[in-house]
C-alpha cells in the first residue's frame, strides 16, 4: 500500500433543470460528454471522470451549466462546439 494521497477524482456536472435543457439542450452536451469521458476512462479501473446530472445548478439565467470538481470550475452557456476545449482545459490538465 502506497503512502501518498490518491488524486481527488474529476467530476463533471451537468445541469438537466428545466431551463438549461430547453430545447434539448443539455440532453446534446450530455451526449457528448459521454463519448469525452469514455475516451478518457477507458478500461481504468476506478474510473479518473465521473459525468452526473443535476436537477438544477441555481444558476439558470447563464444556461447550460456544468460544474468541473474537485476545483469547482463553473461554465455557464455551454453548448456542443465548447466541449472538447472544456475537457481538454479543466478535465485532462491536471
Amino acid at each position: 500500500m502506497s503512502d501518498s494521497p490518491s488524486p481527488k477524482r474529476k467530476r463533471v456536472v451537468v445541469c438537466r433543470g428545466q431551463y438549461c435543457n430547453m430545447g434539448r439542450r443539455a440532453d446534446k452536451i450530455l451526449k457528448r460528454l459521454e463519448v469525452l469521458v469514455d475516451a478518457i476512462n477507458g478500461d481504468q479501473y476506478p474510473k479518473p471522470v465521473k459525468l452526473e446530472i443535476a436537477n438544477c445548478l441555481s444558476m439558470c439565467g447563464a444556461g447550460p451549466n456544468m460544474v468541473i470538481y474537485p476545483e469547482g470550475v463553473i461554465c455557464n452557456g455551454v453548448d456542443e462546439t465548447m466541449l472538447d476545449g472544456i475537457v481538454a482545459e479543466h478535465v485532462v490538465s491536471p
